[in-house]
């Protein structure tokens, strides 16, 4: 996640939750087995953490995010999974996170189907995602982590630009301003404010909040990478 070098394209275990809320959690559950596939409403908790641990999932379309919290309420959003990709891996006997639809999403529960080699696949790019979003939390500038945060959902989620200059990606952003705000380490007001700060660059557009034009990839790659000079309007 987050890296720019990337292609373009997840503390300690809360308590269990109560029994009630946990059974209401695991009737979910099986109602997705049941169907193979099923679509679902946006802000849907698919899992929670501290539960006995969920089969791992596939995202056919939609998206995901996996968080986790502490005892106050406030959560850190440890991915954001698109199209293709797997969650809910990991060791243990309870779950290590929370997953929850941002869009209707339709899921398609795994088991033992996906096979080892694309489960391994699947762990070395979470691995990869939780090193990136370290690096980012640990030593990046906001609007760099935002640039970088664009650029990812980009490539999952993106398509070209209809009447746009050659390179143009538009995706659905499936975040709040809260959730990338979570996301990213920063303020709901800092986030909002980088958004319009790279809209006045020129290097993205958007007429509504969940509806974006990567206008610059090249541009905004650097930017997030740290290897260029933030433009003026963005300081």
């Amino acid at each position: 996640m987050l890296d720019p070098t990337m292609p373009l394209r997840p503390q300690a275990a809360m308590p269990p939750p109560p029994a009630s809320h946990q059974a209401t959690s695991h009737q979910e559950a099986h109602r997705i087995d049941r169907q193979g596939a099923a679509l679902l409403p946006p802000r849907t908790t698919i899992f929670l953490e501290g539960f006995a641990r969920s089969p791992h999932y596939r995202v056919v379309e939609g998206c995901v995010a996996t968080s986790q919290a502490l005892s106050d309420g406030r959560r850190q959003i440890t991915d954001i999974v698109g199209p293709g990709r797997l969650f809910g891996l990991g060791l243990g006997d309870r779950n290590h996170c929370s997953a929850e639809t941002l869009g209707w999403t339709r899921l398609q529960p795994c088991g033992d189907t996906a096979g080892p080699q694309a489960v391994e696949m699947a762990l070395h790019e979470m691995l990869a995602r939780s090193q990136a979003l370290a690096m980012l939390l640990g030593r990046k500038t906001a609007p760099e982590r935002v640039a970088c945060a664009i650029l990812d959902l980009a490539g999952q989620f993106g398509r070209p630009a209809r009447q746009r200059k050659r390179g143009a990606v538009t995706f659905h952003l499936y975040p709040t301003r809260g959730d990338l705000a979570d996301w990213l380490g920063l303020t709901i007001e800092t986030v909002s404010r980088c958004f319009t700060r790279l809209k006045r660059a020129g290097l993205i557009e958007f007429q509504t909040s969940d509806l974006v034009t990567l206008l610059e990839p090249a541009q905004l790659t650097q930017v997030a990478s740290g290897n260029a000079p933030i433009p003026l309007s963005l300081i």
